[in-house]
């Protein structure tokens, strides 16, 4: 039982808001000063923070709207419209915007999307839906996290520009500040004391 109390407490504390003039809502990490992060790593980063537990339970917990696989190459997004992944150039503006909106999140995510999908067009319905899936949590995700986060004095600017990227859909360079954040270091020396 008591094993069960301290790894419920490691869990515990590593999601402690401790008050300080910069707090940060972000996992720790490996020590507290940022590093520059170089594009080429982004994508392995990224997808060390879609691993941890934070962002795992936010994915599981967000609802969205249904998601169908027609056939090879036709979704159903909310039982409203057809998406042809072989020409997804041909979805209207106003298109978009129904999808951003059943979604909800702004059309310029949906918009970034297309653009990241134009060079390289995904095999199948299964691969877009998972596309799509995929920048919408880390949209939400990234935004539930920005807007919590308390930049120390001075350092306002990287929150509103995380914030401007995300209302233009811009989820890369909203990862990019999220990763170059300084972590808090895991808080060390708890004593559990107790009768058994």
């Amino acid at each position: 039982m008591i094993r069960t109390i301290m790894a419920t407490l490691a869990i515990l504390t590593q999601g402690l808001n401790l008050e300080s003039k910069a707090q940060s809502l972000l996992p720790p990490d490996q020590g507290n000063q940022a590093a520059p992060i170089q594009q080429s790593s982004l994508p392995l980063l990224v997808e060390q923070r879609r691993q941890h537990p934070s962002y795992q339970i936010f994915a599981g917990q967000l609802a969205l709207p249904v998601t169908t696989i027609v056939d090879e190459t036709t979704l159903e997004i909310g039982g409203k419209m057809k998406i042809d992944v072989r020409r997804l150039d041909q979805v209207t503006l106003p298109q978009r915007e129904t999808l951003a909106g059943q979604f909800e999140v702004p059309v310029g995510v949906v918009d970034k999307l297309w653009a990241s999908l134009s060079n390289s067009v995904p095999a199948d319905a299964a691969q877009m839906a998972g596309k799509l899936r995929t920048t919408v949590i880390d949209y939400k995700f990234l935004l539930e996290r920005w807007t919590q986060y308390r930049p120390p004095t001075g350092k306002e600017t990287v929150k509103a520009d995380a914030l401007l990227a995300l209302q233009g859909g811009e989820v890369n360079k909203a990862w990019g500040l999220y990763v170059a954040l300084p972590r808090l270091k895991a808080p060390g020396g708890l004593r559990i004391t107790g009768k058994n």
